[in-house]
């Protein structure tokens, strides 16, 4: 993925396009325009996180990302510190899910498995 350099100075590996054409016929073809995507990153957060949780309803999709760190605790509870939380429509996390296995299976074929 090529590296971008955003206008706050920080140079970050360009993001995928979750939005993928479903067909070959192209936008002329279909009496559409062609849009050009530009990320936007300037108030853009970035966080680290090692745990991941997943919620649903009727109309949307949640995504919950945070940090555990009580590695090695003892006792009967782990506290995750939650520091994102997702919020999409089903369609736009199934695009998400499909350019993520994409994503997931190019870098195991060039650095390798995951376990």
């Amino acid at each position: 993925m090529p590296a971008v350099e955003s206008k706050t100075g920080r140079t970050t590996p360009t993001p995928e396009v979750v939005v993928e054409p479903t067909s070959t016929t192209t936008p002329s073809d279909r009496g559409e325009r062609s849009v050009r995507v530009r990320f936007d990153d300037r108030q853009m957060n970035s966080n680290y996180a090692n745990v991941a949780n997943v919620g649903m309803s009727k109309d949307e999709v949640t995504l919950l990302f945070g940090t555990n760190q009580t590695w090695g605790a003892v006792g009967d509870e782990i506290v995750i510190q939650l520091s994102s939380r997702v919020i999409m429509t089903p369609s736009v996390a199934k695009n998400f899910v499909d350019t993520l296995q994409r994503v997931l299976r190019e870098y195991e074929e060039k650095i390798g498995k995951i376990r």
